[in-house]
C-alpha cells in the first residue's frame, strides 16, 4: 500500500491504521526527513514493515522513482491513497492571485493524484484487483471565498475519482473520494494556537459539535480498499459531522426551536 503525503497529518494516521491491519506500508512524501521518521514511528508502534519514499507528486519521474523503489521493496501498489496536498497560504480576490500560487495548487493535488494513478493501474489491471483512494476536501462541496485555487483543486479531485472509475470499473479496480470536514491535524490547530482561525466556532458550527479525528479518515479509508467493498466505485465518503450538508444560519441545534405562531 502506498500512501502520499504520509509523513504528518491525515496521511500519517491512514498509514497507521493499515499497517496496524498487517499492510506493508510506502510513506511518500516530498520531506525525505519526515518521511523517514513517520515510517520507523508507524512500524515501531505497529510492528509492521513500512518504506519511506521521497518525491515531489507534481513531477512525474520523481513519482516514477519512488514507485519503482517501492515496487522493488514491497511488490506491485495494490492499494493507492493520494493524500498528498497543501493548504491556502495566500489568501485574496481572484484578480490578485497570483498565477503560479494557482498553477503549484493544481500541479501538487491534480497532477499528483493523475500521476500516481498512472504508475499504478498497469499492475492494478494485470492483477484484477486495486484500490484508488482520492483524499478531497468538504472545501470541494462547501466553497468559502478567497481560497480559488484550493477549492479548485479539491473540486477537480472529484472530477478525477469519477472519470477514472469508468474507466478501471472492469479491471477490478474502484476509484473513489474521501471528502474530510474540519480534521484536527497538527496543521490546524498550529492556525488556532497562533490566532489564524478559530477552533471552538468551528467545532460549534459543526452538527455534531466537535472537530474530526484523523483516525476517522483513516477508517473510512480502510473500508474503501477492504476487498469486499469492490462494488462502491467513483463515490464521495463524506466524513464530515453533517458541515456540508448545514444550511441554517447558524442556529442552535442543541435546542429545539420555540414554535413560530
Amino acid at each position: 500500500m502506498t500512501v502520499t503525503g504520509a509523513a504528518a497529518g491525515i496521511g500519517y494516521a491512514i498509514a497507521k491504521r493499515f499497517a496496524a491491519d498487517g499492510c506493508r506500508i510506502a510513506i511518500v512524501d516530498l520531506d525525505e526527513e519526515r518521511a523517514c521518521v513517520a515510517a520507523a514511528s508507524i512500524a515501531e508502534v505497529t510492528g509492521g514493515q513500512t518504506l519511506a519514499a521521497t518525491a515531489d507528486v507534481a513531477e512525474l519521474e520523481s513519482c516514477r522513482a519512488a514507485h519503482d523503489r517501492i515496487v522493488s521493496e514491497f511488490g506491485p501498489v495494490s492499494v493507492l491513497v493520494n493524500n498528498a496536498g497543501i493548504m491556502s497560504q495566500r489568501l485574496g480576490r481572484v484578480e490578485t492571485l497570483p498565477p503560479e500560487h494557482f498553477d503549484q495548487m493544481l500541479a501538487i493535488h491534480v497532477r499528483g493524484a493523475v500521476n500516481w494513478a498512472r504508475l499504478v493501474t498497469s499492475a492494478m489491471r494485470e492483477a484484477k484487483f486495486g484500490r484508488i483512494i482520492n483524499i478531497s476536501s468538504g472545501n470541494a462541496k462547501l466553497a468559502v471565498p478567497y481560497r480559488l485555487a484550493y477549492v479548485t483543486a479539491k473540486k477537480a479531485i472529484l472530477g478525477i475519482t469519477e472519470a477514472l472509475a469508468l474507466e478501471t470499473a472492469r479491471d477490478g479496480i474502484t476509484v473513489n473520494a474521501i471528502l474530510p470536514g474540519y480534521i484536527a491535524t497538527q496543521t490546524l490547530l498550529d492556525r488556532a494556537d497562533a490566532g489564524i482561525l478559530d477552533k471552538d466556532s468551528f467545532a460549534e458550527r459543526t452538527p455534531v459539535g466537535r472537530w474530526g479525528r484523523p483516525d476517522e479518515i483513516a477508517r473510512a479509508a480502510a473500508f474503501l480498499a477492504d476487498a469486499d467493498s469492490g462494488f462502491i466505485t467513483g463515490s464521495t465518503l463524506v466524513v464530515d459531522g453533517g458541515i456540508t450538508i448545514r444550511g441554517d444560519p447558524n442556529e442552535d441545534l442543541s435546542h429545539p426551536p420555540t414554535p413560530i405562531g
